[in-house]
């Protein structure tokens, strides 16, 4: 199981980078939610890929847990700490995964905030004169 996920994951990304995005285009929400039904896909889809590898890796981790305890409840039936592990990992799972398709959209929605704050600061007067002729 472990292997098919990697295999899945390294496909995914050898994929995603081998597409050339255009700078000037702008990142929506919209785009950023679709990619990150992927773990870290929205991360990857925002420039942000040591965000992405740390939401992937802690997704990645949290799956196996709940898997490997999961085996071990099968195994020892009587030993109710693997089941409660095995829920515990699969939550974390769960939450790291909404965790990163929230900040995808919420990075996305703030990426003209960079562009915007590196512009020139106009003055009032200035604003009135070029922006507002009628004012």
């Amino acid at each position: 199981m472990i292997p098919k996920v990697f295999l899945f994951l390294i496909l995914i990304i050898s994929f995603s980078s081998g597409q050339e995005i255009d700078s000037t285009k702008i990142k929506t929400p919209k785009n950023a939610a679709l990619w990150s039904i992927f773990p870290g896909g929205g991360q990857i889809y925002n420039g942000k890929y040591l965000k992405a590898g740390i939401l992937i890796t802690l997704e990645t981790l949290a799956v196996w847990q709940s898997i490997e305890n999961g085996k071990k409840y099968k195994i020892e039936n009587s030993n109710d700490i693997y089941i409660t592990n095995r829920n515990k990992f699969a939550w974390w799972a769960f939450f790291v995964h909404i965790y990163g398709m929230l900040d995808a959209v919420v990075d996305s929605h703030l990426e003209p905030f960079n562009q915007i704050m590196e512009g020139e600061i106009l003055d009032e007067e200035t604003i009135e004169k070029e922006i507002l002729p009628n004012g």
